[in-house]
């Protein structure tokens, strides 16, 4: 049975972390290990950092003898080769986000043969081995197409820019948009891109594209950074400025703040890069012999024009997100009812 968490971005993210009590872990020599396929977006390298500062905390209260973090290339053959490395060091868990649903499937399946946990978040596997830990990325890719057709009445021309290729997010966060788009015939998708979650990637992507194709209405992203990377490919082209979906980076909503005095209106989303720390917790969790659900699944709320203000003082280069603690996990995450 799936868990699903609801994450009051609202409110987490406003004021940083929310803690409950809880039981604290042991004192223990375990090795917790991030096996992370990706790091060329600020999503990535956000999550990574919550990893590493949950460790941290974990590694001075003498929760854990130590960590490792191992980031890839994005391909799977480097990050099986790097899973592979991990089980002969033999750390006692591993974080994985992973480069495919289902590529890692086989050397995941050895380290728990190994006596490895191995918790999957973000971009989760398929195989039982392993505990998964996501966000519904599918409601997501529906929430910003169907602001987008709402917005333009079921019709206008759309460009749709597609995440990490290969990766579960993607996949499921078009499918989302898909849903939606599929109910409404005179929307119409005029072209698609990979802008790989990254800024620079997407303006790229968007600014080759754009001199084909006709009067762009709303650009559907999937957070990450490339919001802010299509504003500026439509700002260099000196297009129309559509309505583009936000990536709730500090970017994009500095933006969107100066552009509300003129009467934009748009809508952002993006899943919390803060489920780095979340996982690490879980994974102490797990190691805790804790009852920790074999799925567990986030639920983010959207940024509107009514609470983006709440937002406008991000530090530059980071996206809104929570700060998990291991009590707001243990409370909230691993024992949620």
């Amino acid at each position: 049975m799936r868990k699903t968490v609801l994450i009051a971005l609202a409110i987490l993210m406003a004021f940083g972390s929310m803690s409950a009590a809880a039981q604290q872990p042991k004192k223990g020599k375990w090795v917790i290990a991030l096996s992370n396929s990706y790091y060329g977006n600020m999503w990535r390298k956000q999550s990574v950092e919550a990893f590493e500062e949950a460790a941290k905390a974990a590694k001075a209260q003498g929760w854990i003898k130590d960590y490792v973090i191992v980031n890839g290339d994005g391909t799977q053959n480097t990050q099986i080769s790097q899973m592979n490395s991990l089980i002969l060091k033999k750390v006692d868990a591993i974080c994985i986000n992973a480069a495919s649903p289902t590529a890692l499937n086989g050397v995941i399946d050895q380290a728990a043969k190994a006596g490895v946990k191995v918790l999957a978040f973000d971009s989760i596997v398929s195989t039982p081995s392993a505990w998964t830990m996501d966000f519904n990325f599918v409601e997501q890719g529906e929430g910003g197409a169907q602001f987008v057709a709402d917005k333009l009445g079921g019709k206008g021309n759309v460009l749709i820019v597609r995440g990490v290729t290969g990766s579960a997010p993607d996949q499921d966060m078009y499918k989302g948009q898909m849903n939606v788009l599929a109910k409404y015939p005179n929307l119409k998708v005029v072209g698609t891109v990979y802008g790989e979650a990254t800024t620079t990637v997407t303006q790229a992507a968007v600014a080759n594209i754009l001199p084909s194709l006709p009067q762009v209405d709303a650009v559907l992203t999937q957070g990450g950074g490339d919001a802010y990377g299509a504003v500026q490919a439509f700002e260099a082209a000196n297009r129309p400025m559509p309505i583009i979906i936000g990536d709730n980076s500090a970017e994009f909503i500095q933006w969107w703040m100066k552009k509300m005095n003129d009467g934009y209106s748009t809508y952002s989303i993006c899943s919390a890069p803060g489920i780095g720390g979340a996982a690490f917790w879980t994974a102490l969790a797990i190691l805790n012999k804790v009852d920790v659900p074999k799925k567990m699944s986030l639920k983010v709320i959207p940024i509107t024009n009514a609470n983006a203000k709440d937002f406008s003082t991000l530090k530059p280069g980071t996206l809104a997100s929570p700060t998990f603690t291991w009590d707001y996990v243990m409370e909230k995450i691993i024992k949620a009812k």
